[in-house]
């Protein structure tokens, strides 16, 4: 009898913590689900590169590390930015959130973005966002760039935002946008501050929200 009583219980916890997984379903303005539309669940979110990501929880256990110093913070910038041995690229944004801080590279001749990355808060290990890896069609795992004008502009980036966060995040509104190859990167600002941030894909209008950061603490660096 125990078994029959908790199994409703087990199966509704279950699928709790899959709702909460997950990003919740977007739908495209004009209807549809966006093409290729993901959230952290469906992509192993920011374990997607292995375990170094998982590190942005430990905040919440006993006996671990305390936050990195916004000056350690440049310093793994700094040295991952000359890892790259690319004098083309520069640093741009800047962020502390409760999980990890972001950091976003940028080109300098073109001020086009380039790489966004993200330091886990309490061990220092980095390595790129997901879209970062997925949608970066210069930078990223995808292969070599595509040279064809992506058909979803800016504007149109910034409405597919604004909607979004109409939607799932009443009250907040879009902000600053930039431009990657392959997507574009838009804060997200909620009474005037700065509330989060999240990716349009420049082919496919499919939203990503990143839910990975946390809540947003500060800025790290101004950026010029």
């Amino acid at each position: 009898m125990k078994k029959i009583v908790f199994l409703p219980v087990l199966v509704a916890l279950a699928v709790l913590l899959g709702l909460t997984a997950c990003v919740p379903g977007w739908v495209q303005p004009g209807g549809g689900m966006g093409s290729g539309m993901m959230g952290p669940g469906e992509m192993m979110g920011p374990g997607i590169m292995g375990g170094s990501m998982m590190g942005g929880m430990t905040g919440y256990y006993s006996e671990v590390p305390g936050a990195l110093s916004h000056e350690d913070a440049k310093a793994i910038a700094s040295n991952y930015l000359s890892s790259l041995n690319d004098l083309e690229l520069v640093i741009d944004e800047f962020e502390e959130y409760s999980h990890n801080f972001y950091v976003s590279l940028v080109e300098k001749s073109t001020g086009r973005g380039a790489i966004e990355i993200i330091i886990d808060r309490y061990y220092g290990s980095y390595q790129p966002e997901p879209q970062s890896i997925m949608w970066n069609g210069k930078y990223g795992m995808m292969g070599s760039y595509q040279k064809t004008q992506m058909p979803v502009t800016r504007q149109q980036a910034m409405e597919i935002t604004q909607h979004f966060l109409d939607v799932v995040y009443p009250g907040t509104e879009a902000d600053e946008i930039v431009t990657y190859y392959g997507y574009y990167t838009i804060m997200a600002t909620l009474e005037g501050k700065h509330y989060g941030m999240l990716s349009v894909n420049g082919y496919s209008g499919a939203v990503w929200y990143h839910t990975w950061h946390g809540m947003y603490i500060s800025e790290v660096e101004e950026h010029e």
